[in-house]
């Protein structure tokens, strides 16, 4: 009687070491955070303000974590995806100026500030890939 208890209680114990234990599913990559550049839209003639088209365009640096500038206003750190007004076309709706700030995170290296420039005559591009030399523009 001793011997099956035992056998029995043996196999249990060997047996709950070999259960299969579910792993999470895998998660997502985060999501790149969006930023939205602020417009006043025109009224139309019943009052009504009409919405203004928007154009995504991701901002990427190389090393990652510059500090990206739109028009003289911190926006967030790259990578990020910047939503800004544009016409049905793809075309800027303003001037627009955005800088990358590569800042030293040494005494040996020097904080450094790429600059970009779009007129009103230039589409939106896809991309704007910063390193601390300049920028790059992926187009749509």
């Amino acid at each position: 009687m001793k011997a099956a208890v035992l056998s029995s209680t043996l196999g249990l114990v060997v047996f709950a070491g070999c259960a299969t234990v579910r792993k999470p599913p895998p998660s997502a990559p985060p999501a790149l955070p969006v930023v939205r550049l602020t417009v006043t839209p025109p009224s139309t003639p019943s009052g009504k303000t009409s919405p203004i088209p928007e154009q995504m365009m991701l901002v990427e640096s190389i090393p990652s974590g510059a500090i990206i500038v739109v028009d003289g206003r911190p926006v967030g750190k790259a990578p990020l995806r910047l939503a800004v007004p544009a016409t049905a076309q793809g075309f800027f709706l303003n001037d627009i100026e955005i800088r990358a700030r590569f800042v030293a995170t040494d005494a040996n290296e020097v904080s450094r500030t790429a600059v970009q420039e779009f007129t009103l005559r230039e589409k939106v591009p896809a991309a704007l890939h910063f390193t601390p030399e300049g920028a790059q523009r992926t187009a749509q």
